[in-house]
């Protein structure tokens, strides 16, 4: 399709969805255009829908963070790329389109014997997962994590990482069931939640890193758990935004506790995390280490049931949109 025409794409307003006609993007140079097959669905765009998280200036209002497709346009500058590519990209918005164009640097190949589908639920999640356990908590072999949300899509890929490269990991879940699934994948056992918290064993920690998308309810329990020298990575506020936080404990254990973001990251900052992809992690999915943890498809009409069984917070896994089921 050309610049000048239309696609539909998926808009959110107040927690509802419609697919509506959007104008056709222009692709400029450094940029591809893909024909999306899929998109991943993410906590993120839940928080759109409710108006609490708007995408950064300059990126599409519609929704999705990642897709996968095929190339159908080269913009100047753009070597790396032919028409014809099986590609996955990670994006600001936009994904859930019958098109986008994006940074040719923010795209990634899809990994030999992996579907589209499968491919639509990669970058959001490795990024995240790479981003804040490698590169800003610096993790070791040997180190032991701690991810809680085990069972979501950030946690399954965090499980599968960890275990590729050397850390054991544990993880904080909302049942027994979702617990024998993060441990299929590798967590070396877990705390399960239930309406009276959160159910530590005795022998539980510490942990040199601690990976939190929930906030300011595990704060305590986070300082608790770390060790000497722990990080505690928190990119959520699922659990609240305030909480009371112990000095003594910060100072005394020297714990580093950093806030971490993606979506609004720079392009520089993204190309570079995703050449990291590319070269440490894509591999392993060739190799059989790593494996998409895709626990169901939506057709796009039925995208509004997709997002309520995300936010319902019983999916192993993630969810996938399926655009255009010819290219799967």
């Amino acid at each position: 399709m050309h610049y000048g025409g239309t696609v539909k794409a998926l808009q959110g307003v107040e927690g509802q969805v419609e697919w509506v006609d959007r104008p056709t993007p222009a692709c400029d140079v450094g940029e591809v255009r893909i024909r999306v097959a899929a998109a991943g669905l993410n906590r993120a765009d839940l928080l759109q829908l409710a108006g609490n998280y708007p995408p950064p200036p300059g990126a599409s209002d519609t929704l999705g963070l990642e897709c996968a497709g095929i190339v159908s346009e080269v913009g100047a500058g753009c070597d790396d790329w032919q028409v014809g590519d099986r590609v996955c990209a990670l994006l600001a918005g936009g994904g859930v389109a019958e098109e986008v164009v994006v940074d040719a640097r923010h795209v990634l190949p899809v990994p030999e014997g992996l579907s589209l589908h499968e491919a639509a639920a990669l970058p959001e999640v490795y990024a995240t997962a790479w981003l804040n356990l490698f590169q800003l908590a610096g993790l070791k072999p040997g180190e032991k994590v701690l991810l809680h949300a085990g069972a979501s899509g950030v946690g399954s890929a965090a499980i599968q990482l960890c275990k590729a490269f050397g850390s054991a990991c544990w993880v904080s879940v909302g049942s027994q069931e979702r617990l024998a699934y993060c441990e299929s994948l590798g967590a070396s056992g877990g705390a399960i939640r239930d309406k009276d918290g959160l159910k530590v064993p005795d022998d539980f920690g510490p942990f040199e890193v601690i990976l939190d998308p929930v906030g300011a309810s595990y704060a305590a329990l986070n300082l608790k758990l770390l060790a000497l020298d722990g990080r505690w990575v928190n990119i959520g506020m699922m659990g609240g935004r305030k909480a009371e936080v112990d000095m003594a404990l910060v100072l005394g254990k020297r714990i580093q506790l950093i806030g971490s973001t993606l979506r609004n990251r720079d392009d520089l900052f993204k190309a570079e995390l995703l050449r990291d992809l590319r070269q440490h992690v894509w591999p392993l999915f060739s190799e059989g280490r790593l494996k998409p943890q895709l626990a169901r498809t939506f057709p796009i009409a039925e995208a509004q049931e997709a997002y309520a069984t995300l936010e319902g917070n019983q999916v192993n896994g993630k969810l996938v949109l399926v655009i255009d089921d010819s290219l799967s």
